[in-house]
C-alpha cells in the first residue's frame, strides 16, 4: 500500500460516439456495456483496490454525474468529488482536483486516470502505477503508454527514449499527434512508440509547477483556489478563477512542453472504448455467442444490442445496429465515428429529449 499515493479519477464527457445509450445523464462510463453488472467507472475505481485507498481516491466531474459517481463508488467520501462549473477541457478540472488534493497533501503524488477505458489486466497495471511512482517521486512528470498491437491512427503516440529512475521506465522523447497511416505503420515497426492513453502519475507539487510555467491563467486559478479550500469562500472562488483557465487539456497545455517527463510501458490489456466498432471488437473477443434475441442468417461482424426486442440480420455484414426506449441507429463499423455527427445534427435542431 502506497503511502502517498492519491488517485483522481476524470469523469467529464459525454460519450457522443456511443449514442443512443451514452446520453447525457447516463454517459457511457456509468453503463454497463458488457452485460457483467459492473460500469467502466466502478471498474476504475475496483483497479485501485490494495494500492489507494477510497479516502485518497477523489472524482472531479461535472455536477450531473454525482449521483451516478455516488451509485457506482459509495466508499469514496462525498468530499472527494470535486465538481467542475461546466467544461473548460481536462487541464482546468484537473488543475481544480489538485488544489483540492494540495490542501489536504502537499506532499501527494496523484494518479490520474480516465473512468471510461478497459484494463483487463488489474495486476499490470497496478505494477504500472507503481513504477510510475517511483519516478515521480523523483521528479518525473510520468505518463502511462500502452504497448500497441496495430498501426491506429485514432491515438496519439509517444516516443521513449533511455530508460530512467526505475525498471520498465523511460525517458520521454517526443509526443506525436494522431498520425497518419504510413507513419503508424512506421512507428509500429520501429517499436519505440506507445499510445497515449491520457493516464498520467506526478507529483502534485511539480505538475503545480509546470502549470505555473505553462498554462499559466490556469495555474493562477488553481493557486487561488488552494488557498480557499476547506474554507467557505471555496465556491466564490471557484466561480471567479473559472473563468480565467485556458481551455485546453493537459496533454497538449503541459506534457507536451514541460520538462522531465517519462513514460511507463503499459502492457495491461487496454482498450478504448470510443465507439461502437471498437466496443464491438472488445465484446467479440470476450464471447463469440450472440445473445438469443439475435438471429442471424447469412451475416457476419453485426453487433447487436437490443434488450427488449428480437433482431433479425439477413445478408449484412460489418454493421452495429442499437436500440434504446426512444432510438435506433443502424451504422456501418468502419463508419462509427460519425455517430457524433447524429448528437451534433440532434443539438442543432433542439432535440433535447435524445441528448
Amino acid at each position: 500500500m502506497s503511502d502517498e499515493m492519491h488517485a483522481l479519477i476524470l469523469s467529464g464527457g459525454a460519450g457522443t460516439r456511443l449514442w443512443p445509450r451514452s446520453r447525457r445523464s447516463r454517459p457511457k462510463q456509468f453503463l454497463d456495456l458488457f452485460g457483467d453488472g459492473t460500469t467502466l467507472f466502478a471498474a476504475t475505481v475496483a483497479r485501485l483496490k490494495g494500492l489507494v485507498t477510497p479516502e485518497r481516491t477523489f472524482v472531479v466531474a461535472p455536477s450531473e454525474h454525482a449521483a451516478l459517481v455516488r451509485r457506482d463508488a459509495p466508499e469514496i467520501p462525498e468530499a472527494n468529488l470535486v465538481t467542475e462549473p461546466y467544461p473548460r477541457g481536462n487541464a482546468a478540472a484537473i488543475g481544480l482536483a489538485l488544489a483540492v488534493i494540495a490542501a489536504r497533501d502537499p506532499g501527494a503524488i496523484a494518479a490520474v486516470l480516465p473512468s471510461d477505458h478497459v484494463v483487463e489486466n488489474d495486476a499490470a497495471f497496478r505494477r504500472c502505477l507503481e513504477a510510475a511512482e517511483t519516478a515521480a517521486a523523483q521528479g518525473y512528470l510520468v505518463t502511462l503508454g500502452i504497448t500497441p498491437d496495430r498501426a491506429d491512427t485514432g491515438f496519439g503516440y509517444i516516443e521513449r527514449g533511455a530508460e530512467l529512475v526505475a525498471p520498465d521506465v523511460y525517458r520521454v522523447k517526443r509526443f506525436v499527434e494522431k498520425p497518419k497511416r504510413q507513419a503508424a505503420e512506421e512507428m509500429l515497426r520501429g517499436g519505440a512508440h506507445l499510445w497515449n492513453a491520457g493516464m498520467f502519475v506526478f507529483s502534485v507539487g511539480r505538475a503545480l509547477e509546470e502549470y505555473d510555467r505553462h498554462l499559466p491563467k490556469t495555474g493562477a486559478a488553481v493557486r487561488s483556489l488552494l488557498k480557499a479550500a476547506g474554507s467557505p469562500r471555496f465556491s466564490a472562488v471557484l466561480a471567479d478563477a473559472w473563468e480565467e483557465t485556458e481551455q485546453t487539456t493537459i496533454d497538449y497545455g503541459v506534457m507536451e512542453k514541460a520538462d522531465r517527463v517519462a513514460v511507463v510501458p503499459a502492457d495491461i490489456g487496454w482498450q478504448d472504448v470510443g465507439n461502437w466498432a471498437r466496443l464491438a471488437e472488445i465484446v467479440e473477443k470476450r464471447d463469440r455467442k450472440p445473445p438469443r434475441n439475435v438471429l442471424g442468417e447469412g451475416s457476419r461482424g453485426v453487433y447487436v444490442y437490443s434488450p427488449e426486442k428480437v433482431v433479425a440480420a439477413i445478408g449484412v455484414e460489418d454493421l452495429v445496429i442499437i436500440e434504446t426506449e426512444d432510438a435506433l441507429l443502424v451504422c456501418r463499423k468502419d463508419r462509427a465515428e460519425e455517430v457524433k455527427a447524429i448528437v451534433e445534427r440532434l443539438q442543432r435542431e433542439g432535440r433535447t429529449d435524445l441528448l
